[in-house]
């Protein structure tokens, strides 16, 4: 054990002068207090293995959107509830979003800058969104928003997901001009990134990259307005067509019964002509 810390030393009076041994006496002194707190420190360290180098090392720390950065290591004493807290809500964030969706699929973000990703995000359709969050959170969205179970395969590497609405169309098509001006800018520089899809999900089943990229020839919400639209406009024209020529059958039909008026022999059955009998 330490030796016990001596008392410091007494200062001198007025008209008196300090020994010569008085300094020497003092750093002596402070040697002493920092061997008991190297010590201490020692001690604890033999009650939880690892004390010392925790206090000394940083953490890394993950937010809601899923990205991860180096934090002092005080960051640790936030309450583990908090954190709890901020991933439930991200769950409901990212349930909320595949209940409006009609495809959920990931896109690699490694190498991209933040102003590249929020120009992005800028150019998307009206309907469609793009949400950084951690795999696990989103595999576990996916399991409690039927049609989305399948999303699993999709989450690998650090994706950036997209949620796009009714526009499929419009949405893939945004994803593929962004990718074909990574690819060009990749030619300039190799360095460059290029993104990568992971996978989606449409209609409770799997899509990988090509199945993604094909929905492209889907028609949009527009062209399928305007199907319809003429679908319908076209049934009171054949309407009209058909009742139009209801009349002229009946006209026809009430006079060759005005014809036949003058024989009462004659039934309905003998003035209009019958059916062809089946061969």
């Amino acid at each position: 054990p330490p030796s016990p810390i001596p008392p410091p030393p007494s200062l001198p009076t007025a008209g008196t002068m300090p020994s010569p041994s008085a300094p020497c006496a003092f750093r002596v002194s402070i040697l002493v207090g920092a061997f008991t707190a190297l010590a201490l420190i020692r001690t604890l360290d033999t009650q939880s293995p690892g004390l010392s180098s925790t206090l000394a090392r940083p953490t890394t720390g993950v937010f809601s959107n899923g990205l991860s950065q180096t934090l002092p290591r005080n960051r640790e004493l936030v309450p583990n509830a908090l954190s709890r807290q901020r991933k439930e809500e991200t769950v409901a964030f990212l349930k909320d979003n595949m209940e409006k969706s009609e495809l959920v699929f990931g896109m690699r973000y490694n190498g991209f800058k933040v102003k590249e990703i929020e120009a992005l995000r800028k150019k998307l359709p009206e309907d469609s969104s793009m949400r950084i969050a951690m795999n696990t959170l989103v595999k576990r969205a996916g399991e409690e928003v039927s049609g989305f179970e399948g999303i699993g395969p999709a989450c690998k590497g650090d994706n950036a997901w997209w949620f796009v609405g009714e526009n499929i169309a419009s949405g893939v098509k945004a994803y593929l001009a962004f990718e074909e001006e990574c690819k060009k800018a990749n030619k300039a520089d190799p360095e460059a990134p290029v993104p990568v899809l992971t996978g989606g999900v449409m209609d409770g089943k799997f899509l990988d990259e090509a199945a993604i990229k094909s929905l492209k020839n889907l028609p949009t919400r527009q062209e399928v307005i305007a199907k319809i639209a003429g679908s319908i406009k076209a049934v009171p024209t054949k309407l009209a067509r058909s009742v139009k020529q209801v009349p002229q059958k009946m006209a026809v039909g009430v006079s060759k019964l005005a014809d036949g008026d003058d024989n009462k022999d004659l039934i309905i059955g003998d003035i209009f002509p019958k059916a062809e009998a089946e061969a």
